[in-house]
């Protein structure tokens, strides 16, 4: 219990030290929403070289195949720590990043008969990244990136109709990219 107190007390010193008056980066992918997916992010700017980007994503597809119908959900959540060399605005240009990631996804097949198929996963993992990001003079930000980590947890199972109940061993690896246009809110 005390060391929760200390971990909240340090964040409220910490978020209080820093002007009252904060940058926001707000972005979203446009490369995922051809594909079905809206990630959307929000990098708060702490100093001119640090910021810390949450993004969250969510796809929902269905599918009519032949006799059956197959849904696809999935949520990844990513914690972003950003480095920035040498800023021009403020948390700007090349950087190096450290991130946590989530992920959950579900496809379930269902045909007319019987048969079915369903396969769950879970997976979180940390890993390192590098990026460049643009400020334009009218606050509009464009933001590219690739990040390359490790999974620490996963929970990938698979069943069917069959009565067959497989857990996977999928590599531990986790590669993402990110490709952000948003605007830059606050001065």
């Amino acid at each position: 219990m005390k060391s929760r107190i200390l971990i909240l007390s340090l964040a409220i010193f910490a978020f209080s030290a820093f002007k009252a008056q904060a940058q926001v980066d707000a972005t979203i992918n446009p490369i995922n929403l051809l594909f079905g997916t809206i990630t959307v992010g929000a990098d708060v700017i702490l100093t001119d070289e640090f910021s810390v980007e949450a993004a969250i994503g969510y796809t929902s597809r269905r599918d009519n195949l032949l006799r059956g119908d197959a849904k696809y959900t999935g949520v990844p959540i990513q914690l972003v720590g950003k480095y920035y060399f040498n800023p021009d605005k403020g948390a700007d240009k090349f950087y190096a990043d450290v991130f946590l990631r989530y992920v959950n996804r579900n496809y379930r097949y269902d045909d007319d008969s019987s048969s079915f198929s369903d396969f769950n996963q879970s997976r979180f993992g940390a890993g390192l990244g590098f990026g460049y990001k643009i400020v334009s003079q009218s606050n509009i930000v464009f933001d590219i990136g690739f990040n390359i980590g490790r999974v620490i947890a996963d929970n990938t199972k698979y069943a069917d109709s069959s009565g067959t109940r497989e857990e996977f061993n999928f590599p531990g690896l986790i590669v993402g990219g990110k490709l952000g246009i948003g605007y830059r809110f606050g001065n």
